[in-house]
């Protein structure tokens, strides 16, 4: 098999416990299958790509080394290292990696333009090849009613727990406050306010959404419970 398919179908998986405004989750948007976790600290090598080429999974690690902005934009340089697991030899494949991050277009969505040069590795078929790929912040989108549910909201990627509540929001109500609750729609324990307030949501569990009574609410990282829908909380882009 061509290690060249390894780039376009990937699935990366990005730490549980980085700090939030450290690192972010990006996805291939149209086929959804190349995903990447970035760790905007130099010499952090909490960075990792996950990757299911036909019967074979290939996991690695990325560590920046350098980085600097420009005009909008902010560039990583680092190195990247991967192994292999399924039938046949073991393949491990290493070499630098590239990373530009920028604004998408006029939508404020921030992209990664991500290049790999394969420079060594054990049984790899791709030393001396260079491959590249064009990412978006996988941010959670509501459905049709405005929720967040589990199905939605669970694009960040951790590396213990798969998919994970996304871990910052935003408050979007009309009057400016939140309300955050005990228990789902129970007794107020806190007001979280517009401009001034970031919600963290608790991921200790994995999954920060419970339903209750057909309605999705987000567990915050203060232990009470906000509505899960667009009118009043939505995600913010990483790193803050």
């Amino acid at each position: 098999m061509k290690r060249v398919n390894l780039w376009f179908s990937a699935g990366v998986l990005a730490l549980m416990w980085c700090g939030a405004a450290s690192a972010t989750t990006y996805i291939n948007p149209t086929t959804r299958k190349t995903t990447l976790n970035l760790s905007e600290k130099v010499n952090n090598p909490n960075g990792f790509y996950f990757t299911n080429v036909g019967n074979r999974d290939f996991f690695g690690n990325i560590q920046i080394t350098r980085s600097e902005g420009a005009a909008g934009s902010y560039y990583y340089n680092g190195t990247f290292k991967d192994s292999s697991t399924g039938p046949g030899r073991k393949i491990i494949c290493s070499g630098d990696i590239a990373i530009v991050r920028r604004q998408v277009g006029r939508s404020g969505q921030l992209g990664a333009e991500v290049t790999w040069k394969v420079k060594g590795g054990q049984n790899c078929t791709s030393v001396g090849q260079t491959f590249k790929v064009n990412l978006v912040e996988h941010l959670p989108r509501s459905n049709a009613s405005g929720d967040y549910t589990a199905s939605n909201a669970n694009t960040w990627l951790s590396e213990t727990s798969g998919s994970v509540t996304w871990p910052a929001w935003r408050v979007t109500s009309r009057d400016g406050e939140l309300n955050c609750r005990q228990t789902p729609n129970g007794a107020i324990k806190r007001v979280y306010r517009a401009n001034r307030d970031t919600i963290s949501a608790e991921l200790r569990g994995g999954n920060a959404i419970a339903i209750a009574n057909g309605e999705p609410w987000l567990l915050t990282r203060q232990g009470c419970y906000v509505r899960a829908n667009s009118q009043y909380l939505q995600p913010v882009s990483l790193p803050e």
